[in-house]
């Protein structure tokens, strides 16, 4: 997975690439001490080249999308293609995050 900061539907976002799986969550969790979740609790996740993602990185979106709800934010997924949706909805992500 490679990600990078951007602007996501005129808001300050990240966008991630490539294929999410368990040997990225050194990225991930690198990603998330870059990005101040008190200061900036709403995360919009631009997923348009994401291509694949494992049960770890279910649980990686999981831990952020927590950690946003603590701080009464929310995580919005933007762009994902269709069978990462379908993906997402089968293991109740979607109770946790937006799509647009």
């Amino acid at each position: 997975m490679e990600y990078a900061y951007t602007d996501v539907d005129g808001q300050e976002g990240i966008m991630l690439s490539g294929r999410f799986t368990y040997d990225d969550s050194r990225k991930f969790h690198d990603l998330l001490a870059d990005w101040d979740i008190g200061a900036r609790p709403d995360v919009r996740l631009d997923l348009r080249y994401l291509t694949f993602l494992d049960s770890a990185a279910i649980g990686m979106l999981f831990v952020l999308a927590n950690r946003c709800r603590d701080a009464k934010g929310l995580v919005t997924v933007h762009n994902a293609q269709p069978y990462i949706v379908q993906t997402m909805r089968r293991v109740a992500l979607d109770q946790y995050v937006e799509f647009r």
